[in-house]
């Protein structure tokens, strides 16, 4: 569930990083040849429109208008009664209450485009965008008027600016305070339970103002190595693993940890000591190659924000990069191994470097 009465920083999020923000993405537009961007936002897709204008719905769904010059028009399904709220936490020109996106998108760039011209139109995620919102767009705009923008907003979208790393520490702090919050409630707790776990992690982070908190728990490393979102409870084994996603103003990282009731076992110290090198190697670029492991690599993953998802997979184990990412882009990496006592996973935010300097774990 995501809390509301979000905020805007102007400290942590200032004016003038937005602009630049915007700067750069009407400039790839206008680069393209196009005469507009939209950008759908919802609980589910919301980070496109959050990078652009700070604005983050915890219900309904709204676009977003931007042409190659000015600043953007927000149409929100959303009654007046919240667009006080809306423009206090957000970058915009104009906000209009319109339930019909696709047709009131369709309506506004009509009636702000030169008489009789035909209009190219690009959309962030076209092949996300629910069919309500899509089918005005694609009568309205036949054949290659209407393009999927998700290349272009990427290639804008990274590398992270100073803002986003203000943000994405801060979320990181939240995350490893939560984790650490159970070493107190465990020591407690008898038996062991996957819901003394949950309870801790989403106490600590909530109050920490978290907006966010996503858990999944592997409970017995015995049995199983698979995160899963728990659906009631479950006694812990004695290996065990958590995974936690938090967001905090819009910005998401991840981190994930082994546990033991016992003194962790010296293969856990060994990957550990692998981590830091396999970190340092995650460098940009499409053909990524990590060290031998200390065991067997079972899975990796590397995910960033580059479009309306939060966290997106860029790499993965096995299957080649769908997309370069530059030096100083923001990425979680998650990596599962199986080692001679057992399977152990561990996930964290990464800055990535490039071929003449090592990427790095994210400090807090």
């Amino acid at each position: 569930m995501r809390r509301g009465l979000m905020s805007w920083s102007y400290q942590e999020m200032p004016v003038a990083q937005l602009d630049e923000r915007l700067a750069r993405l009407q400039a790839a537009m206008r680069e393209a040849g196009l005469d507009a961007l939209l950008a759908y936002t919802s609980f589910a897709q919301p980070s496109a429109v959050h990078w652009i204008t700070h604005f983050t719905p915890y219900w309904s769904e709204a676009l977003l208008v931007l042409r190659p010059e000015g600043a953007p028009v927000l149409l929100a399904a959303l009654t007046k009664r919240v667009h006080p709220w809306i423009r206090e936490v957000s970058h915009l020109q104009e906000l209009r209450m319109t339930p019909r996106l696709g047709s009131g998108a369709v309506e506004l760039l009509a009636s702000t485009a030169t008489a009789g011209a035909a209009q190219r139109v690009g959309v962030v995620g076209l092949d996300d965008l629910p069919w309500s919102v899509a089918e005005p767009l694609f009568q309205a705009y036949p054949g290659d008027q209407l393009v999927d923008a998700s290349a272009l907003f990427a290639a804008v979208r990274q590398p992270a600016d100073a803002a986003e790393l203000g943000l994405a520490r801060q979320a990181l702090a939240k995350a490893l305070a939560a984790l650490s919050s159970l070493d107190t409630v465990l020591a407690q707790a008898q038996p062991l339970s996957a819901s003394a776990v949950t309870t801790s992690i989403e106490q600590s982070a909530r109050l920490a103002g978290a907006e966010e908190v996503l858990q999944r728990l592997a409970p017995d490393l015995s049995r199983s190595p698979a995160l899963q979102r728990m659906e009631g409870d479950m006694p812990l084994g004695s290996r065990w693993a958590v995974e936690v996603s938090l967001a905090y103003k819009g910005v998401w990282v991840r981190c994930a940890e082994s546990r033991s009731t016992g003194p962790a076992p010296a293969s856990w110290t060994a990957a550990e000591k692998w981590l830091a090198t396999a970190a340092a190697a995650l460098a940009s670029g499409t053909e990524l190659t990590l060290p031998t492991p200390p065991g067997r690599l079972v899975s990796w993953t590397l995910e960033a924000c580059t479009g309306a998802q939060p966290l997106s997979t860029v790499a993965a184990l096995g299957r080649p990069a769908a997309l370069a990412l530059p030096a100083g882009s923001l990425a979680v990496f998650a990596v599962q191994l199986e080692l001679a006592d057992g399977p152990w996973h561990f996930a964290a935010p990464v800055l990535l470097g490039s071929a003449s300097s090592a990427s790095a774990l994210l400090q807090a």
